[in-house]
């Protein structure tokens, strides 16, 4: 599990829905949740987290998705398994890990000092 040092920056309730931007360094963070502490306010600093499995990784830098966390980091680490790679990332001086297919890594040919997107759902982060 990946974990972010974030200050939440925006909070919409639209009960039950929660929706929260987040500042992690000089990018930000959106997530959604249908539960959070009503003691959670604009400045508040936050825990985030989002499993390794949730962590897209392209070497596109211009990419207009659906999912409102495109963020940018530089790879430090790439280790390919016969299944599954694993693709340390540096983003804003935070690690954080992708899972992949060893063919998706392959394919992206990802190596050490590449700067890539990375793209998480606001559905697959959540606070810790």
């Amino acid at each position: 599990m990946n974990t972010l040092q974030a200050t939440i920056t925006s909070i919409k309730r639209r009960e039950p829905l929660h929706y929260l931007q987040c500042q992690v360094g000089k990018q930000t963070i959106a997530m959604l949740s249908l539960q959070i502490d009503r003691a959670l306010s604009v400045g508040s600093d936050v825990l985030l987290s989002v499993k390794s499995t949730d962590i897209m990784v392209t070497k596109e830098q211009s990419i207009v998705l659906s999912s409102a966390n495109c963020l940018h980091a530089r790879v430090t680490k790439v280790e390919n398994g016969e299944l599954l790679s694993s693709v340390i990332l540096d983003m804003e001086g935070m690690a954080l890990e992708s899972i992949m297919t060893q063919e998706a890594s392959q394919q992206l040919a990802l190596s050490a000092g590449d700067v890539v997107s990375v793209l998480i759902k606001e559905s697959d982060v959540s606070l810790c």
